[in-house]
């Protein structure tokens, strides 16, 4: 194996005549990469320089979109509900999907069945779901004011209240979202060999410290892919706040992407939209990059 690594490492790198076949092969994978990732964000990146417009002539501003930017109340504030929606659906959806998961791995009857029921809610489409839950949040008819009227509690208005409507929104996505959590854990979990459980159980080791001392730590890395995910994800949340509250009561919903699309197409500022599009871009991939490294370091 030394002797294999060291003939590799010690091979002089091979021309682009060589490997021109290669290249050949990769051809399709980058021309779609550029003109779908590539050039769209060097696009935006220009527009975020001009003040560009339908209601007057294009202009260069430069950075001043971005001092704007920074200076603008509103986008803070949307940057606060980003963080709050983000931390709020990304942790309890994967300590439930980790449950989950651990509870169906086992070998007994009607766990297809189980599994299906919680993987649903991912396979819904968004809109129908947002449309669903409207009906479980209505204040007057819902089902969940019904019940606490059963318990004598009174009526809460679950999207119309500034300090209500964002939580309601997490307790959606988290519904919608665990299954796909629960089933990365699963194929997390088929990859964990049996006989390490059996000697546990063999040493005597109970099932709370089984899955702290064994399960947790072996799927760490999955734990780092999935919050990872889960976070891309979540910074992007647009559609059940379009649906389900549009971005009110008073702003307490009003995501980046959100504000990115009323300033777009509800007051045609696209230079200023474009700018926190880029914000937004480079957030997400600096925290790519940052969670990529930790997940390799944890890894080795």
């Amino acid at each position: 194996m030394a002797l294999q690594s060291s003939t590799v490492a010690g091979q002089r790198p091979q021309s682009f005549t060589q490997n021109w076949s290669a290249y050949a092969f990769l051809a399709p994978a980058l021309i779609i990469l550029f003109l779908s990732l590539l050039l769209p964000a060097a696009g935006t990146l220009v527009m975020s320089l001009t003040d560009i417009s339908f209601l007057r002539p294009t202009n260069f501003v430069w950075f001043d979109n971005y001092l704007k930017l920074f200076a603008d109340g509103r986008f803070r504030q949307a940057m606060g509900n980003t963080a709050y929606y983000t931390v709020g659906v990304t942790f309890p959806t994967m300590v439930l999907g980790l449950l989950a998961a651990v509870a169906l791995n086992g070998r007994f009857r009607g766990r297809i069945v189980f599994r299906t029921i919680f993987y649903l809610p991912v396979l819904t489409s968004l809109i129908a779901a947002a449309v669903v839950w409207m009906y479980v949040y209505e204040p007057y008819s819902g089902p969940i004011n019904g019940a606490l009227a059963q318990m004598g509690l009174p009526p809460q208005p679950w999207l119309q209240s500034p300090n209500l409507a964002m939580t309601s929104l997490i307790v959606m996505a988290i519904w919608r979202d665990f299954g796909t959590a629960m089933i990365i854990y699963l194929a997390g979990l088929q990859d964990i060999p049996s006989d390490i459980y059996e000697a546990a159980r063999l040493d005597g080791a109970k099932t709370r410290d089984i899955f702290l001392r064994i399960t947790v730590p072996m799927l760490s890395s999955v734990t780092f892919y999935l919050m990872i995910i889960l976070i891309v994800q979540t910074f992007q949340v647009f559609g059940a706040i379009y649906v389900m509250t549009n971005g009110g009561p008073l702003g307490s919903t009003e995501t980046i992407v959100f504000q990115m699309y009323q300033t777009a197409f509800g007051y045609t500022e696209f230079g200023y939209a474009a700018a926190m599009s880029t914000v937004l871009f480079v957030a997400i991939l600096l925290f790519s990059i940052v969670g990529t490294k930790i997940m390799r370091r944890g890894e080795s």
